[in-house]
């Protein structure tokens, strides 16, 4: 996230304290680029309102009804989820999601929950905006499909932050269930259902309440809000390698549903990635969502099957290298050589970027003897890293199985194979806003953790402050720790409403700043998804 990006918000000040808003959901939760057109805000949100959204090219402006915005949202909108904040002059509310597409969009008619009235949605691909408006209920959209034909449905709640686990159904004209789909990468389930004669077929969405509760009935609400995305088109889920270099062009394959083989392989230009830390998001034509790969600084080398031994290995270099696990009883192994005393680290990416891959990675001494093993790295990080230091001259050889022995053309993943680097990590405990009176001090904490024996002298400084607000820079302990910044707002600070970053330096020269990120979805995350964790904090400073 740059900072150029994090503009100021304008608000009316009031005499009267209020309580900042509580925005629980936005309806539609998202639209499609080049598109505009009226957006409500779910919760407690008063008229003086306003909204803010990290998503360059999208405006939201009051349209003069209560809880009402007209979004318009640039022909160049980044697709994908931003984050979008509801602010007063007393505060600001948590952030909530909003999805950009490029799908033809349309809204939800009630009512549509008995299986012989579902909505017709006479053209695909379509994206529908609805919610699950009252305990209990289920929706129903009607699809033509010919015999053959795969149809694709692609659910986004709890995504979005709606409190649901879905399940999407598909029913025949009779009411039968012919397929069920529920979790995918999180709770949000991806449907592919091929239909056996052409006809009339039902896609069928409802829930139930996330955190899980003793009440097993499906769940609704006014803050239940989903997009459903509709294809029989071509539809890309993954490239592979799921890797593209940070310089020149990268030509990655192509894989979904209903794709021609003739079109199945894609370039992509450095210059287009939209990069976040170490990944980037891509979007080849026929992608519903953008896909998540990591960004490298050369191609990924790509196994070479069959590589199930140790005389069978790839050959590989420190850099990236990528494979699939093929089916349930594949095993890829990769030869590195090494020297006594060497230390290399070796970081696979698969559940973290959306793949249905749950790794085991594991590392063996050239005489076969194994030396380390990882599954997971920690719950934030739900792929394996593994570490080690030869002890003999030789090769040594990396592993990669699936921990429950599953696979198949989806189960792909990327290593980066490097010399371990003194690095840092930076967290917030949360993402909630902070409120500074003017006169007043806040303060923010951040954990700052070294790794691969960062040595290096630190200090935590506060970027983006208004005007007023002033934050002296801490230094780190050499052993990381918790450190504490003090905001400090002058007697005549002016009212202020914005987003700020909590930054760690290097002293070196250059100067190198790494942003602290705060996790999003709490105790309650199940899965991932492309915006799980932010740099922003939201600050509003009061008179």
């Amino acid at each position: 996230m740059k900072l150029r990006h994090l503009a100021a918000l304008s608000l009316s000040v009031s005499s009267a304290l209020a309580d900042p808003p509580k925005l629980e959901a936005l309806f539609p939760a998202g639209g499609q680029a080049g598109s505009s057109f009226v957006i409500t805000a779910v919760g407690k949100v008063e008229s003086d309102a306003r909204l803010w959204t990290s998503a360059p090219g999208v405006y939201f402006v009051p349209n003069g009804k209560k809880r009402e915005w007209q979004a318009t949202l640039a022909a160049d909108a980044p697709p994908g989820l931003h984050l979008v904040y509801c602010a007063n002059a007393d505060g600001a509310s948590e952030p909530r999601w909003f999805s950009i597409g490029h799908l033809p969009e349309t809204t939800e008619v009630e009512p549509n929950d008995e299986t012989t009235q579902p909505q017709p949605l006479e053209k695909l691909p379509m994206c529908v905006n609805a919610r699950l408006d009252k305990s209990g209920d289920v929706d129903g959209y009607a699809v033509k499909l010919e015999a053959g034909q795969t149809l694709v449905a692609a659910v986004e709640a709890y995504t979005l932050g709606s409190g649901v686990d879905m399940l999407a159904h598909v029913l025949d004209e009779n009411g039968t269930r012919l397929h069920t789909a529920s979790d995918s990468r999180n709770l949000d389930p991806l449907l592919t259902f091929q239909a056996p004669k052409a006809g009339r077929y039902t896609v069928q969405v409802a829930g139930f309440v996330h955190p899980p509760a003793a009440d097993v009935r499906f769940t609704g609400g006014a803050a239940v809000v989903y997009r459903l995305h509709l294809s029989t088109t071509p539809v890309v889920t993954q490239v592979y390698p799921a890797a593209v270099a940070l310089t020149g062009k990268t030509e990655l394959e192509l894989r979904g549903h209903n794709l021609d083989p003739k079109k199945a392989k894609h370039t992509f230009e450095a210059k287009d990635l939209r990069r976040d830390g170490s990944f980037a998001l891509v979007s080849p034509p026929g992608a519903i969502f953008p896909i998540q790969v990591l960004a490298t600084e050369k191609p990924a080398t790509l196994e070479k099957e069959p590589n199930q031994t140790r005389e069978t290995a790839t050959p590989v270099q420190p850099g990236a290298f990528a494979g699939f696990i093929a089916d349930k009883a594949d095993v890829d192994r990769f030869s590195i050589p090494m020297k006594k005393g060497d230390k290399l680290q070796a970081r696979l990416f698969a559940k973290r970027i959306g793949i249905p891959l749950d790794a085991q990675l594991k590392v063996e001494a050239p005489d076969g003897k194994l030396m380390t093993s990882s599954d997971d790295e920690s719950d934030q990080r739900p792929d394996p890293v593994v570490t080690w230091t030869a002890s003999v001259d030789g090769a040594h050889f990396v592993v990669v199985e699936d921990l429950f022995h599953q696979g198949g053309p989806d189960k792909g993943y990327v290593v980066e194979l490097s010399a371990p680097a003194p690095a840092l990590e930076a967290t917030l405990a949360d993402a909630k806003p902070l409120t500074l009176q003017a006169g007043k001090t806040a303060s923010l904490k951040v954990t700052v953790k070294r790794l691969n024996s960062h040595k290096e002298p630190l200090t935590a400084r506060i970027a983006n402050l208004p005007p007023g607000v002033t934050a002296t820079e801490v230094p780190v302990p050499e052993k990381g720790g918790e450190v504490e910044i003090k905001l400090q707002a002058a007697t005549n600070a002016p009212p202020s409403s914005q987003a700020i970053q909590v930054e760690i330096w290097t002293q070196s020269t250059p100067a190198q700043s790494t942003p602290a990120t705060a996790p999003l979805r709490g105790e309650n995350r199940r899965g991932t998804s492309q915006l799980d964790e932010t740099p922003l904090i939201w600050l509003t400073v009061r008179p």
